[in-house]
């Protein structure tokens, strides 16, 4: 048996420290690092192939749809309308030859009936109007016609040209209304609001007409009348027991007198006496502008049981309306203006 006096361990003892030196556990503070590197790796590598798979599967998701044509449309119409079809809008401003195409699209790419992925952008071609516009020939046209045209321009393009008023007025050869001249004049070229001035046409000088006798008249039958016959007219009422009631007891002009056609008539009429306590009579008054030429006016009922019907229809120059009239109770009587009401009275029973 051999002995070990100290100068080293033998070759068994040796060996036998190396096996149990690999079985001991490792420093515990290196075992905590490695394992959070560990970690991390396996969660970026995780999330980097979620991100792969969700791209793939998300391109390979995306529907197909089909472009519509939005040409013609106004900016706002036609963006909802790719917002429909699930596409988006990209916004070019340019130039047209029109000024009437203002805020409206005019091309589009892709075009219109291309197959796109959903969420795809399309490139909308907007006109921003002409660049420059010239002012129009409006001699010989008639004034209200004119007015309409350019409430009809500044409901696309907003307000462009306006016109000064009172516009000039002269008795002319022209029909009544007509225009005569202009400033500025035709060509001129309009890159800001413009005033125009106009010369517009009276109407021939000096045409007479004799005054019709309206006295003893129905009320009724005087309206029609004068209405038909183009003259201005006031009606008034009283109450007073002269003439028959109902009818017109006293006019101005006198009867059978020559006087200019624009010349103004006055008709008192002694209100009826004979209703019915469910009807009234009375008057609408109205201050109207003054028109350039005789403007159309319709005058509709509307019964308290909803039927609707058209009583007259006549043109007015403007200035002080005027009209009598007997109606049920709860009545509503319409005055209209070129389709727009400019008198909305419901009959009520009228204290005595």
């Amino acid at each position: 048996m051999s002995e070990n006096y100290g100068y080293g361990k033998s070759e068994q003892t040796k060996n036998q420290d190396f096996k149990f030196s690999r079985l001991r556990p490792r420093d515990p503070e290196s075992k905590f690092f490695r394992t959070i590197i560990y970690f991390s790796l396996g969660t970026i590598g995780l999330a980097l192939l979620a991100a792969l798979l969700t791209f793939v599967l998300t391109l390979e998701g995306e529907e197909e749809t089909m472009i519509p044509d939005v040409r013609g449309m106004e900016l706002a119409n036609a963006i909802i309308e790719l917002q429909d079809k699930g596409l988006y809008a990209a916004v070019q401003l340019r130039y047209s030859d029109k000024l009437s195409d203002k805020g409206t699209v005019v091309g589009q790419d892709p075009e219109a009936g291309a197959a796109v992925k959903a969420k795809s952008e399309v490139l909308l071609r907007v006109s921003k109007g002409a660049a420059v516009e010239k002012l129009d020939n409006y001699v010989g046209w008639n004034i209200v016609e004119l007015e309409r045209h350019l409430k009809s321009l500044e409901s696309v393009l907003g307000p462009i040209l306006t016109l000064k008023e009172p516009y000039i007025r002269i008795y002319n050869s022209a029909p009544p209304g007509s225009i005569l001249e202009q400033k500025p004049a035709p060509g001129t070229e309009l890159t800001v609001l413009t005033e125009l001035e106009l010369v517009v046409s009276r109407g021939p000088e000096g045409q007479i007409i004799v005054v019709r006798d309206y006295t003893g008249m129905g009320w009724r039958e005087a309206l029609t009348s004068i209405t038909s016959s183009g003259s201005p007219f006031i009606f008034t009422i009283t109450r007073e027991d002269e003439g028959d009631a109902g009818t017109v007891v006293s006019q101005t002009p006198q009867p059978e007198r020559e006087v200019p056609t624009d010349t103004l008539h006055q008709l008192l009429v002694r209100a009826p006496d004979d209703l019915d306590d469910n009807f009234q009579f009375g008057i609408i008054e109205r201050d109207l502008p003054e028109y350039p030429v005789p403007v159309p006016i319709e005058v509709e009922r509307i019964t308290p049981r909803g039927e609707v019907e058209t009583i007259l229809l006549f043109n007015h120059k403007g200035g002080l309306l005027t009209i009598p009239y007997v109606e049920e109770t709860g009545t509503t009587i319409v005055v209209r203006i070129d389709n727009e009401d400019v008198v909305r009275l419901r009959v009520a029973k009228q204290a005595l």
